[in-house]
């Protein structure tokens, strides 16, 4: 029995597109429109949730994670307070 071993190469210039990160102009289909919606809420709660424990680090610790001193300012400006629950 001969074994036969097949290979396939592809030129170096050859990439992967990058994703599109920007939609073309014009008309969407409901669906597209529906989603990106759903997506655009997702992260302004996701934003909500997250910001009053920023708020809370130092400015040392916000500037390690790569904030600037206008974003923390802004951060700061907005007096995210969590609420808090007793039961």
């Amino acid at each position: 029995m001969r074994t036969i071993m097949a290979t396939t190469t592809t030129p170096i210039e050859f990439t992967a597109e990058a994703p599109r990160t920007e939609t073309a102009a014009g008309p969407f289909g409901f669906l597209t429109r529906f989603f990106e919606r759903i997506i655009e809420a997702r992260v302004r709660r996701a934003e909500m949730q997250v910001q009053p424990y920023l708020a809370k680090l130092s400015e040392d610790r916000l500037k390690d994670l790569g904030f600037t001193g206008e974003d923390i300012q802004k951060l700061r400006e907005k007096h995210f307070v969590q609420a808090v629950y007793w039961s």
